[in-house]
Parts: C-alpha cells; sequence; structure tokens
C-alpha cells in the first residue's frame, strides 16, 4: 500500500449537541458536531480529526442520525467518512482520579460505534452525568484504561503536563505511580500547550512513546493551533493505531504547535502576587512572597518548572522522534482578520496550505507586505515571544517588528 502524509487533530472538543444542549461547559456554543466537520473540511484542511466527546450522550445519538442519514459513513478499519475528505475518530474524555486525590485526563479512542456505545453504557456506573464531557469517572487510571480496553478502544493521557488535570502535573511524577506495571502498555502521550518534545524528553520512561500535539479546541478558530502530520496507508482507525506503534512504515513524521512559551502554564505563576516566576527553572515557589507550589490556590506550577523538577537527566530524543516545529496559528498573527483570512483560505484552499506551501510573493499580492511578513515568520516560528503562564497565553511581536525580523531571512 502506498503511505501519504495526513493532517490529524485528535483531540477536539464539542460546545452543543444536535439539540443546543451543552457538551463541554467551556466550549463555545458554535462548537457543534457539524460544524467541526465543515472547518475542517472547508477551512482548516483537517484530514483526521479526534472529536472526544462522542460518549456523551446526545452526541453519540447525533453521531448515530448521521450515520443512518448515509452523512457519516462508518469504515471497515475503524473511523467515520465524510464525503471521502475528512474521517472522524470518535472517542471521550474522561477524568481519572488516584487514591491519593491527584486527577489527570484521558483520551479515549473507539474504532466503532458499537464500542463507543459499550463504553458509554459502561461508564454510565462510575459518571453521573453523561451529556457533559470531561466528567470524573471516580476510577484510577489504570482503571480506566482497563474499562477502555475492554470495551474495545485504545486510551491516551491527554495534555500530560498542564497543572491542573494531568498525569505529570497533578498526578504523579512518574506513570508507574498511577498505571501500576501497565503504563508499558500505553503507546502514545499528548504533550499539549505549553510543552514540547524536547521537554518531555527529560523524562527517559518517555522514550519509547509516540508524542501527539493536539490541539484541545474550545472553538472553531482552535482546531488545529496544534496538529500532527502522519503517514498512513489511509486515513483511517486502523493506520492510526499503527503510527501510534511506529509500524510498517506509518508513523508521525511531524509535530506542530506553539512554541511553549506561548502556551498558558509555561512559567510558574503566583496567585496572589498575580505574576509569573522567573529566573531558572525550576521554581516551585514564590520567592517575593513565599506562596508554595503545593497548593494552586495560590501557586501554579509551570510546564517548565514541574519538567525540570521532575526529569531524571538532560533531554535526549531517541532516534524515533520526530520534530517539533514551531509554528504560531494564523488566528494568533497580528493584523490578521477575519476577512484577509477568508481571501487566503479562498485562494490555497485551506489554511494547512496557507501554512505549508504558500509563497511569499503570493502572500504580498494577498494581504500586502506587513501581513505576509508575519505569516512568514510565524510559519517558520521566528517572531519574538513573551512567555506565558497561570493560564495566560504568551505574546507574539507586533506587525513592525516582525516587518524587521522578516529582513533576517
Amino acid at each position: 500500500m502506498e503511505l501519504a502524509e495526513y493532517y490529524v487533530d485528535l483531540h477536539v472538543h464539542v460546545g452543543r449537541n444536535g439539540r443546543g444542549q451543552p457538551v463541554k461547559i467551556t466550549a463555545s456554543r458554535n462548537l457543534t458536531f457539524a460544524a467541526i466537520i465543515k472547518e475542517c473540511l472547508e477551512r482548516k484542511g483537517i484530514d483526521l480529526v479526534g472529536i472526544i466527546d462522542c460518549a456523551c450522550t446526545g452526541v453519540l445519538q447525533d453521531l448515530k442520525k448521521l450515520v443512518d442519514r448515509g452523512e457519516l459513513l462508518e469504515l471497515p478499519e475503524g473511523g467515520l467518512r465524510h464525503k471521502d475528505r475528512v474521517t472522524v475518530i470518535a472517542g471521550a474524555e474522561v477524568e481519572a482520579v488516584e487514591e491519593e486525590g491527584g486527577v489527570s485526563h484521558h483520551l479515549c479512542y473507539f474504532p466503532y460505534l458499537r464500542n463507543l456505545s459499550e463504553f458509554s453504557r459502561v461508564m454510565r456506573r462510575y459518571i453521573t452525568n453523561m451529556e457533559l464531557s470531561s466528567q470524573r469517572c471516580g476510577l484510577p487510571a489504570r482503571e480506566l484504561m482497563a474499562v477502555v480496553e475492554a470495551t474495545g478502544g485504545v486510551m491516551v493521557p491527554a495534555h500530560a503536563f498542564t497543572p491542573h488535570k494531568s498525569v505529570y502535573g497533578n498526578a504523579g511524577r512518574r506513570l508507574e505511580q498511577l498505571f501500576a506495571g501497565r503504563q508499558g502498555d500505553l503507546v502514545a502521550l499528548e504533550l499539549g500547550l505549553s510543552a514540547d518534545s524536547e521537554l518531555a524528553d527529560h523524562l527517559s520512561e518517555l522514550r519509547d512513546f509516540t508524542f501527539l500535539s493536539n490541539s484541545d479546541a474550545h472553538s472553531l478558530e482552535k482546531i488545529a493551533r496544534e496538529y500532527n502530520v502522519m503517514r498512513l496507508g489511509a486515513p483511517n482507525f486502523r493506520e492510526l493505531m499503527l503510527a501510534f506503534k511506529r509500524e510498517a512504515g506509518r508513523r508521525v513524521v511531524a509535530n506542530y504547535g506553539m512554541d511553549p512559551r506561548l502556551g498558558r502554564y509555561h512559567r510558574s505563576w503566583c496567585v496572589d502576587c498575580d505574576r509569573p516566576v522567573s529566573g531558572q527553572a525550576p521554581q516551585l515557589g514564590c520567592p517575593a512572597c513565599g506562596a508554595s507550589g503545593n497548593d494552586a490556590r495560590h501557586f501554579v506550577r509551570g510546564v517548565l518548572d514541574r519538567v525540570c523538577d521532575i526529569g531524571d537527566g538532560p533531554s535526549h530524543s531517541p532516534s524515533h522522534r520526530p520534530p517539533y516545529r514551531y509554528q504560531v496559528p494564523l488566528h494568533f498573527v497580528a493584523g490578521l482578520g477575519r476577512s484577509a483570512l477568508d481571501r487566503l483560505i479562498a485562494y490555497f484552499g485551506s489554511e494547512m496550505a496557507v501554512l505549508h506551501k504558500a509563497r511569499k510573493e503570493e502572500l504580498i499580492g494577498l494581504v500586502g507586505y506587513p501581513l505576509a511578513s508575519q505569516i512568514l515568520l510565524a510559519r517558520q516560528g521566528l517572531l519574538r515571544l513573551e512567555a506565558g503562564g497561570g493560564g495566560h497565553y504568551g505574546r507574539v511581536a507586533g506587525a513592525e517588528e516582525a516587518i524587521e525580523q522578516l529582513a533576517l531571512f
């Protein structure tokens, strides 16, 4: 089978189901199943999208209706195909809780609706409200993984380093603490905003893992804020699993995401002082007021500081690790409004084409030199940045500074 490269974002939320009821409380009400497919198809250029609220009762009903109407085709190899152009990988995000109180989120992917339906049925024993996304199930991570596997799915730790609800940010210092010897059965891990491969590879236990860079989109605009380029035989669930395991030539070719400094939790943040903590990492408390990193109400540990605290050596990436390419999403580009973005998408076909294929001369002709310079620098991750933290995004350079930087290449 001939292999090709596909754009993949495996963490997109649903804001409202087909009846207008909330699913992901913090997500945009415009983030419906139909709108996600349309955005991937007509604007983003995403080939495989993981929609991770599909086990919620209302969304599962929506899915079944779309299949019955023929708008989604269930593939023999797993996954749901729309117009032979976008494949949906149906999944769920579930919150696990450890005996000691640590909390972590996990992405659970399923090949067929029957698997997803069975998982949804089983989880009703553990989740009070199955209409809502990312609910706490009361099971520790290792038991949640057993349920996912028993119903035919695959589990991936979500945004693994973010401070509030993740395996390393909140639940433990090593996967052994959560999975009790079964961590080797995990094949992939989602890095999350504020982290990248270089940071994650400070932990030697992750050397065999495939890293995923997904958007965790809570609005249409943020779909493909981070994404993966994967080499697959076809866009379906079976091929995706081969890529996770790096088998038969299938693999992640590149991870694309924002520089970790742009993330909301890159550096530690003192809530009491309302400012980031600077200086050599790790910073595990506030030098100004003494707030402790052990109390998230007063001090939020940043990803950089957490990794430097729990890492067991210098970063060392294994030979199978693909490059992590820093790329500022188009909606972060200063001065690039909706009308200019629409012109670019109409001309090039998708945001992926703008980011990967558009030539400098074409961009200048469509949106002018200042915006073209911003886009080219965003594409190459060369915009100057100010680090984020404590839930606040980092910032990028303005248009005038970008023009000066453009002269450097």
